[in-house]
């Protein structure tokens, strides 16, 4: 690795911002390999977005971008069902539960089965994708799966996670125990793994007997004076849990997560590191809602960024804003993986200039229209939407955005 930046530096949103920024001016100038950008073009790209956000939020009454929007597939409240059956009689062990279930719906979206489909069998919704990952996780843990404690289902313990059964992930994901066994195995492995890295860290994860994901944001509420940092919340999360997460740039004994090398020309031709730690990210904005149930502020939003997802990149290729080079063409898997850097990069920053732009339109300041509430009104949704309708340049995009060596990216390829 030739970047001279400090290795800490990676795990700062600014520095996610500014190196997606600096690979956004490359493609403009037409300096990157497998990515071109036309910026003039974003006006397209916006009107779809506004058009989509007054369809789903004609008042503008934008929930928080996250996970909980997935669990609220079909329509249905599913976490309210859950917590008016469960009786909270604190706001503590609400708070504990709804996080736990937050951190661990977010870190199951990984790839899996081509084709899947969950079936929701409770409410009869079926669902694909990062959708079905989410409804699946929640379901698991709905029914106890990731409970050490008979008589406190909805939970999620580190030792559970660590001895889980592979004919449960199968049954619970409805995953065919033979045809994908592999991705079975590497579902087991990556829960393993999220339980051991919790109980090495009790000071985090840690409260009495108990060693739950949910335990941290009951401990930063806790500390905090009715006000919980974003920025100090994705600290922790990536502190605790950035080694999980394999696959990107590494230097000896420390992981960068979700980070990666990238080959820039130039006068002095070089590899520099480009984060994007979109998981941590999600995981920070699905915490916005359980804290806020339990009577907490997140600030400090602005600072994370937007995620570097399928959905993004194909608002802007369908606007005509973002141009993939030469898809056709066979690469290295070097080149594959630069390739991926670009697009995920670009489309972050694109969509920051996106969020300027709306704002501008509509008249409104920042804390009136935040990023998580753009991302959820509209350029999630926007993209989402255009994935669904053309699921086989999805799936060619799926394969440019995950070209097979990280498992845990939720971009199926």
């Amino acid at each position: 690795m030739t970047d001279t930046q400090p290795a800490l530096s990676l795990f700062r949103p600014q520095h996610v911002r500014e190196k997606a920024y600096e690979l956004l001016k490359l493609a403009t100038d037409g300096k990157l390999a497998h990515v071109e950008a036309v910026p003039d073009l974003l006006e397209t790209a916006l009107a779809k977005v506004l058009e989509t956000t007054r369809e789903n939020y004609p008042d503008f009454h934008i929930p928080p971008y996250g996970i909980w929007r997935n669990y609220e597939a079909g329509g249905i409240d599913r976490w309210g069902a859950l917590a008016n059956a469960r009786g909270f009689e604190t706001a503590e062990e609400m708070l504990a539960a709804a996080a736990d279930l937050a951190i661990l719906g977010t870190y199951m979206k990984t790839r899996h089965p081509e084709g899947w489909v969950f079936e929701d069998r409770m409410t009869e919704t079926e669902a694909t994708g990062q959708e079905a990952s989410a409804l699946a996780a929640f379901h698991m843990f709905a029914a106890g799966s990731f409970s050490g404690e008979m008589t406190d289902p909805y939970r999620v313990d580190a030792q559970t996670l660590v001895q889980i059964d592979r004919m449960e992930l199968s049954e619970g994901l409805q995953w065919d125990a033979r045809e994908d066994d592999d991705l079975l195995e590497a579902m087991q492995r990556h829960l393993k793994r999220f339980g051991e890295a919790l109980a090495l860290r009790p000071d985090l994860f840690g409260e009495g007997d108990e060693t739950r994901p949910g335990h941290l944001a009951v401990r930063m509420a806790k500390e905090s004076d009715g006000v919980v940092s974003a920025r100090d919340l994705l600290d922790r999360v990536l502190e605790s849990l950035c080694p999980l997460w394999d696959g990107g740039a590494g230097d000896g004994n420390m992981v960068y997560g979700d980070s990666f090398e990238h080959y820039q020309r130039g006068a002095v031709s070089e590899r520099i590191v480009v984060p994007f730690h979109q998981a941590a990210q999600e995981m920070v904005y699905s915490l916005i809602e359980p804290l806020a149930w339990a009577g907490f502020e997140v600030s400090g939003l602005e600072a994370l960024t937007p995620p570097a997802d399928p959905a993004h990149a194909a608002l802007f290729l369908d606007a005509g804003v973002l141009k993939i080079l030469e898809p056709d063409t066979a690469l290295s898997a070097e080149a594959e993986r630069d390739r991926m850097v670009e697009i995920r990069a670009v489309a972050l920053a694109l969509t920051d200039r996106l969020a300027e732009l709306l704002r501008h339109e509509l008249k409104v300041h920042q804390d009136q229209l935040p990023l998580t509430c753009i991302l959820e009104g509209g350029t999630s949704r926007a993209g989402g939407i255009y994935l669904q309708g053309h699921p086989q340049e999805a799936k060619k995009l799926g394969h440019f955005m995950n070209p097979g060596s990280v498992f845990w990216l939720p971009f199926g390829a």
